[in-house]
């Protein structure tokens, strides 16, 4: 194989990477302050169903407005990285390098998200007494299972129809 063939196909492999990584951070990432917004908003019939004491309801309050801004700036570091990770895709002759690289950098942080997440639900399980517990539990297990995993769809997600399933037009 040649050496031009081998970078070519070098940048197509790492351009398929680097596109599944930049969705799976939009994602974890840069959907999270919209999924902070809803919060607000189901909230307080989650609290009903938990069963909080208004202690706990304040406690609950402050631990997510504490949690949004101090993922403030990991949610910009995100933007920067899917950026520098784009533009390194889009330029006329992309380095694969760079693009692996930004690629890494991405994940790296996808991770750092995820982490910052199971710190956050640990904290906000540390709020509710045992039976509370096993409640949100049921809630999260119910949510997951109707599909409203936190990407903002309500409700089962369509099934993807394969391109030749698909009506053709002509």
């Amino acid at each position: 194989m040649t050496k031009r063939r081998s970078v070519g196909l070098a940048v197509a492999i790492l351009s398929v990477a680097a596109g599944a990584a930049m969705a799976s951070a939009g994602e974890a990432a840069g959907d999270e302050p919209r999924a902070a917004r809803r919060a607000g908003r189901g909230g307080a019939a989650l609290a009903e169903y938990l069963g909080l004491t208004d202690q706990q309801k304040a406690s609950w309050r402050a631990l997510h407005e504490q949690r949004r801004e101090e993922m403030k700036p990991i949610f910009e570091e995100g933007r920067a990285l899917r950026k520098r990770l784009r533009e390194a895709v889009a330029a006329p002759s992309p380095d694969p390098t760079a693009v692996g690289e930004a690629t890494l950098a991405l994940e790296a942080h996808r991770q750092k998200v995820r982490a910052e997440h199971e710190a956050f639900r640990a904290k906000r399980e540390g709020l509710l007494d045992p039976g509370q517990k096993e409640k949100l539990k049921a809630f999260e297990a119910a949510r997951r299972t109707l599909g409203g995993g936190g990407d903002g769809r309500r409700g089962p997600r369509p099934a993807r129809r394969s391109p030749e399933a698909r009506p053709v037009e002509g």
